[in-house]
């Protein structure tokens, strides 16, 4: 049916045929309920700040007429209405089966259309190669396109939601939602390669429809077969939620009974909470209480100890985010149970919760009032990505359930009539390069060398205490190191309840890669791989005479790649101390931890050293984060952080190495535990690559 739609309307879009003949209007369902996010005077207060930070930050460049697929986009969404809302409806019937409603509209497309009304559906446009008339709509495979430029656009499919605006203003009415993109070349063309495009959607104004939409824009450059995928991840991903802090009030030993009797008769309903990853109890449990809508207060520890805290709510029906809408109940659970008990073997089959009212003991021991509730301040990581407030709490019953309809397909792209050409005479790459608004690239993948002569087999780098796999390093042959095995990285299970969660990851084809071969391509310029020979030049030249690496748990990842490096390199220069510095700013714990105000004004706290010649300083940008592992580090943040880092700390002397773009492709694949954060393998080797390039090239 799909693929005869698809044909249908190509032979519609290049025929002006009218679509009403085939285009049935979606039931409304889904879509009777009253929006919670219904902006204001037709305003999301942060969409613009949302809009203007990605749109700055993106590495896509849409090449010629941005409205020109527009006409073509309305009409494959509404095609598309009727198979989107059925793929909704089942999912949402597969948690309705199991009594945990709730769960889906925490999370994913559920949250998308309960809070926004949206649902959502991808459409690939480009030169659609309308020769093609064979479309494997069994194996999910779409159009054929000619080579040049290509757009995914991620359109609603129902339009409760009006997105329309003159002039600007259209960008302070499209709902700031942030969505991962990802094109991976599956199988090559004639020349061997193929490519990765990874980013974030950006929003678009659709000219003929008030559909709100988003698009993300690329050219391959090769020929091959590449399959799309699309997941949500946050909304409102750069209010500043640790701005406003919650408040404890305190009682004396004498006042705490009274003050319990008076909060039991107060607030007649309350549940707890079971954090994962609650470093910070009182501040993980004052953004679930913020969150939580219609929550009043907070107490810590939860219920008989056993929660991390304790939600309190008015009464039982403002509770409105564990209300089972279809059957008018509220999930709850036994008293003494722990969602650590949950068997991740038979979830989400066996999804132990129950229907039930919380108890009546308040076992009040500390409480806490969240700050006035003002639209605009707070973050919702929505993905199905690890969460410190819902991963135990409200689990994505499958990982692709924040999988927006569409993601899956594949598409194929054709050059016109020769093979393509590729440029090997780009000049070096310089650190204007490294901004995030001017980072252009790609992963371009490789044909593996099979030849020994070439590359010698993959093995096991053993000579550091990095704890994860990584190909052993060779000097000589500096380019073999960009082999990887994708399916051994980030395996592992150290941290506490990540057996809950490890065996949930989202897999891909890129996570079944065994024979991984390929690097980071910018289109405009490139970068050297400097192997033991040309190292030691470089340190000679500008008599270096040591390496330090600062930063926290992404340090302890770099310095697992960075020592095979550096293992045969000799940095001892008596005539001179030239330390370099590669900082990774502990980012994730700075999201974590800090506001805005704080984080910058501790980068102002940072020595100048542009005058300095005893230190050359270089820092690493947040990734492409694709969780919520502790509460605020997410991926919005990640670039808010690092574009602030770059504004402070470049003027005094920094070096900026952009790590936030070449982590998006593998954020998914390579992160440690699958927690959407340590992201480790590829993307690690093109920082280190990138680093050695910006330090000797000026001396090489």
């Amino acid at each position: 049916m799909m693929a005869l739609s698809l044909l249908a309307l190509i032979w519609m879009y290049n025929g002006t045929a009218e679509l009403q003949l085939f285009y049935k209007v979606a039931s409304d369902t889904a879509t009777n309920k009253r929006l919670e996010f219904q902006p204001e005077n037709n305003i999301f207060p942060r969409a613009r700040e949302w809009s203007e930070y990605w749109t700055n930050a993106s590495s896509q460049e849409p090449i010629g007429d941005t409205h020109l697929h527009d006409d073509y986009v309305v009409l494959a969404a509404k095609l598309a209405s009727d198979d989107t809302l059925d793929a909704f409806t089942l999912m949402k019937q597969r948690y309705a089966s199991v009594r945990a409603l709730p769960d889906f509209y925490a999370r994913g497309i559920g949250w998308i259309q309960e809070r926004l009304g949206l649902v959502l559906t991808a459409v690939i446009a480009g030169d659609i190669d309308t020769s093609d008339q064979v479309l494997d709509s069994a194996n999910g495979e779409g159009p054929t396109l000619q080579a040049g430029p290509v757009t995914v656009f991620i359109v609603d499919t129902v339009g409760k939601t009006k997105c329309i605006g003159e002039g600007e203003s259209w960008k302070d009415i499209q709902p700031p939602l942030t969505m991962w993109v990802r094109a991976y070349g599956m199988s090559p063309g004639d020349s061997g390669e193929t490519e990765i495009f990874a980013g974030t959607a950006l929003p678009h104004n659709l000219k003929s429809s008030t559909l709100c939409a988003w698009r993300y824009d690329f050219e391959p450059k090769n020929e091959g077969l590449y399959s799309l995928h699309v997941k949500v991840l946050t909304f409102n991903g750069f209010a500043d939620s640790l701005a406003s802090k919650c408040l404890e009030h305190k009682t004396s030993e004498l006042q705490f009974h009274a003050t319990e009797h008076e909060m039991s008769k107060r607030y007649l309903h309350h549940r707890g909470l079971y954090g994962f990853k609650f470093y910070g109890v009182e501040d993980g449990c004052c953004e679930a209480c913020k969150r939580a809508r219609n929550c009043k207060m907070f107490s810590t520890p939860g219920r008989l100890k056993l929660d991390h805290c304790e939600l309190y709510f008015d009464q039982i029906e403002d509770d409105i985010d564990f209300l089972d809408r279809d059957n008018g109940k509220y999930l709850g659970r036994y008293r003494n149970y722990s969602y650590t008990k949950q068997d991740p073997t038979d979830f989400p089959n066996n999804r132990r919760r129950r229907l039930a009212l919380s108890p009546d003991e308040v076992g009040l021991y500390k409480w806490w009032l969240p700050p006035d509730k003002v639209p605009g301040d707070v973050t919702y990581f929505i993905g199905c990505g690890w969460s410190a407030t819902m991963s135990l709490e409200h689990p994505c019953h499958y990982p692709s359930d924040d999988l927006i309809f569409g993601s899956g397909v594949k598409f194929r792209v054709v050059g016109k009539g020769k093979k393509q050409e590729h440029d090997h005479t780009l000049p070096p790459c310089v650190l204007n390069d490294e901004k995030l608004d001017t980072s252009k690239g790609r992963w371009v993948r490789h044909p593996f060398p099979e030849d020994d002569s070439i590359c010698l087999p993959m093995e096991q780098e053993n000579s550091t205490g990095y704890w994860g796999f990584q190909p052993r390093y060779y000097g000589d042959r500096p380019y073999c190191w960009h082999v990887d095995d994708i399916t051994k990285i980030g395996i592992t299970c150290a941290e506490g309840d990540c057996g809950h969660l490890i065996s949930h990851r989202w897999v891909t084809d890129l996570k079944r890669e065994a024979k991984w071969y390929g690097w980071w391509a910018p289109y405009k310029c490139q970068y050297r791989e400097l192997g033991d020979e040309e190292i030691q030049q470089c340190i000679n030249k500008k008599n270096i005479v040591g390496i330090e690496t600062r930063g926290a748990s992404i340090k302890q990842i770099i310095d697992g790649y960075l020592e095979p490096k550096l293992r045969n390199i000799n940095m001892k220069n008596e005539s001179s101390n030239l330390i370099v510095t590669l900082d990774t700013l502990a980012m994730p714990h700075l999201l974590w931890g800090k506001s805005i105000d704080e984080h910058v004004e501790a980068l102002r706290n940072f020595p100048d050293v542009l005058a300095d010649t005893e230190i050359e300083s270089y820092f690493v940008t947040g990734f492409y984060y694709t969780s919520e592992r502790e509460p605020h580090v997410t991926v919005d943040r990640s670039l808010q952080f690092s574009k602030l880092a770059y504004n402070v700390l470049t003027p005094k002397g920094y070096k900026m190495i952009n790590a936030f773009d070449v982590t998006a492709a593998f954020s998914y694949e390579t992160s440690g535990q699958a927690d959407g954060m340590h992201i480790a393998g590829p993307p690690i080797k093109a920082i280190i690559t990138k680093f050695f390039h910006h330090l000797c090239n000026d001396v090489l």
